[in-house]
């Protein structure tokens, strides 16, 4: 702050910017400054994260609630449309809380939740295959007390090896078409995944100057009152 000096000992304070203002570097990518504390704030990020998680399930209510649960376009716009919302509130939390060094921050979280994504995706597989095992093994455990040389012995009698030929065809014509076809959803997906750090990078550098900007306002504010 400094002082205009008019008419002899008069002196107005007029607030000017502080030379270290952080409005740009800090709330971007951190500040190098001695004394200062770490630019990286792992319990944002852990919050933004938990705010990504928690707006994916309500959006995911949302659309089960209005029936695009399905393959189409329409599910496919929605999907984008709700990842991004979630990844938008993710990095502006995590920027807002941390006050310094938004665009990291909110390039973290987005990270993070991939990864949490990803760790989740793998626990419920795991959950799902376990429950899968367990009615596999009740069904060996029923196909004990069956003649079960006499089942495979009436399968080859009614199966021909043209059909197994035919059949050996048909799977591998079926799998060159899946795999042609998730081509493209590989390449849409990794667009997604790049647009969607660049979203939560985004908001995170918002919800830093957010929070900026309102300590410049109340400081502007508590020297207006010291001019008066």
């Amino acid at each position: 702050m400094s002082t205009n000096m008019s008419g002899g000992n008069d002196a107005t304070p007029v607030y000017t910017a502080p030379s270290d203002d952080h409005t740009t570097k800090d709330t971007l990518i951190g500040t190098d400054r001695r004394g200062h504390l770490s630019n990286v704030s792992w319990g944002s990020i852990f919050a933004g994260v938990v705010t990504f998680l928690a707006i994916t399930v309500l959006l995911s209510l949302v659309t089960t609630g209005i029936g695009l649960t399905g393959s189409g376009v329409g599910a496919g716009i929605w999907s984008i449309v709700a990842l991004a919302l979630a990844l938008a509130a993710a990095g502006y939390v995590a920027g807002a809380l941390a006050v310094r060094s938004g665009l990291l921050h909110g390039f973290l979280t987005w990270a993070t939740s991939l990864v949490a994504a990803l760790v989740l995706t793998v626990w419920l597989s795991a959950s799902v295959l376990g429950a899968v095992g367990g009615v596999l093994s009740q069904a060996v455990d029923l196909a004990q007390g069956t003649d079960v040389s006499q089942v495979v012995e009436d399968v080859q009698e009614n199966v021909s090896g043209e059909d197994v030929q035919q059949a050996r065809e048909d799977a591998q014509q079926q799998a060159e078409e899946a795999a042609e076809d998730a081509q493209p959803a590989v390449w849409w997906t990794f667009v997604g995944m790049l647009l969607g750090a660049v979203i939560a990078a985004g908001t995170g550098v918002l919800g830093a100057r957010s929070v900026v900007t309102r300590a410049e306002a109340t400081e502007r504010t508590s020297l207006g009152r010291v001019r008066r």
